[in-house]
C-alpha cells in the first residue's frame, strides 16, 4: 500500500476528532476526507473508525494502526526536516502555548527580537491560562509554570519566576519603602486573587529560609496584568515575578524594594511532545526563550547567592500579617 496521503488524513481525523475539523485543517471538504478514510479501510481490509452523526470512535484495529502511523509520520517529517536543516534557516509555522500573564508581560514586549533573529519562522501563539493538549491542538511547544503533572511530554526547565516587591516612584515618594516583611502591614498592598477566591501568598527568602506570607490587601484583583498596571498607577505596592515587571522596571515605571528578600519562585518549563529530534524552529524558540529568562528574570540587585536561589526549597513557614 502506497497511499500515504490517506494515512495522513486518517491520523488528522483521529487527532481532530471529526471529519469537519480535519477537513478545515487540511484544506479539503468533509466528504473528501471521508472518502480518503474509506479508501484506506478498503485497502487495509479492516474497519478503522465507528462513525455516527455525533461522534467518531476508533475500532481496536484502528487504535493500533493510528498509534503506529502517528509515530511513522512524525519520524518521516523529522527525517525530511533534518535533511534540509544544515543548509537552511529555521522556518515554517511554529505554534507555541503560553499563559496570558507570561505572554503579555514577558514574551510579547520582546518578540521583535525573536522575529529579527528568525524572520522565516511564522509564530502562532496560543495564549490561555488553561493548559493546552499539545498533541490534540497541534502545538509544537509550550511554556508552563509550576510543578508539572506526569505526562508523556518532554520538559526542560528554563528558569524560575523569581518574586520581587516593587512600587511606582510616585507611591514611594508618598509612602516610602518598606524595610522588612513586618513593615508591609503599614503599606497599601495590591494582591492577585485566584478564581477560587483565595488571595496569593507572598513568598520571601530570609536568612532563616523561605517564608510564605498572607498579606492584608488594600486592593485585590483577579487579573495578574491588571495588578501590575495598578501598581504602575501608584495605587499600592505588590509582589510579582521579576520577568513580568522587567519592562516596567527598565522604563522607570516601577522600582524594586526589599531586594534582600527576593525568592526563587516557581519553576518555568518548556514542554513538547516526545520526539527523537526537535525541529530547527522549535529548537530556535527554546534557545531564545531560555536566553530571555536568563536576561530578564535575574534581577541585577539579587542579594541572595545563586546557589540558594536554585536550591530545592524546604517546606515554607506560613506567616500572617494582620
Amino acid at each position: 500500500m502506497e497511499d500515504f496521503s490517506a494515512i495522513s488524513t486518517f491520523v488528522r481525523v483521529v487527532e481532530a476528532k471529526s471529519f469537519a475539523a480535519a477537513a478545515t485543517q487540511l484544506g479539503m471538504t468533509p466528504s473528501g476526507v471521508s472518502r480518503a478514510v474509506s479508501r484506506l479501510e478498503g485497502q487495509l481490509g479492516a474497519r478503522l473508525l465507528f462513525r455516527s452523526t455525533r461522534s467518531l470512535r476508533l475500532t481496536d484495529e484502528g487504535a493500533a494502526f493510528h498509534a503506529r502511523c502517528r509515530d511513522i509520520l512524525t519520524d518521516l517529517a523529522e527525517a525530511t526536516e533534518e535533511l534540509g536543516r544544515a543548509n537552511s534557516k529555521p522556518s515554517g509555522k511554529l505554534r507555541v502555548g503560553i499563559s496570558l500573564a507570561v505572554g503579555r508581560a514577558a514574551v510579547l514586549p520582546r518578540l521583535a527580537e525573536f522575529e529579527a533573529r528568525y524572520p522565516d519562522i511564522r509564530l502562532e501563539l496560543s495564549m490561555t491560562d488553561n493548559p493546552s493538549n499539545l498533541n490534540e491542538e497541534g502545538i509544537d511547544c509550550a511554556i508552563r509554570v509550576g510543578e508539572l503533572p506526569d505526562s508523556s511530554l518532554v520538559a526542560r526547565k528554563i528558569g524560575y519566576l523569581r518574586n520581587v516587591v516593587c512600587a511606582s516612584p510616585d507611591y514611594l515618594r508618598r509612602f516610602g519603602a518598606p524595610d522588612s516583611i513586618d513593615d508591609l502591614q503599614r503599606h497599601r498592598c495590591i494582591n492577585y486573587v485566584y478564581p477560587n477566591g483565595r488571595p496569593r501568598q507572598w513568598q520571601f527568602h530570609t536568612v532563616g529560609g523561605p517564608v510564605s506570607v498572607d498579606i492584608e490587601p488594600h486592593l485585590l484583583i483577579n487579573d495578574a496584568e491588571s495588578v501590575i498596571q495598578a501598581t504602575v498607577a501608584g495605587l499600592g505596592i505588590t509582589q510579582a515575578p521579576h520577568m513580568l515587571v522587567a519592562c516596567m522596571l527598565d522604563k522607570g515605571l516601577l522600582e524594586l524594594v526589599m531586594t534582600d528578600t527576593i525568592s526563587a519562585g516557581k519553576p518555568v518549563w518548556i514542554v513538547y511532545p516526545q520526539r527523537k529530534h526537535l525541529s530547527a524552529r522549535v529548537q530556535a524558540f527554546i534557545d531564545w526563550v531560555r536566553e530571555l529568562f536568563e536576561r530578564t528574570n535575574e534581577p541585577s540587585c539579587v542579594a541572595m547567592p545563586r546557589a540558594a536561589a536554585n536550591a530545592p526549597l524546604r517546606k515554607p513557614v506560613e506567616l500572617r500579617l494582620a
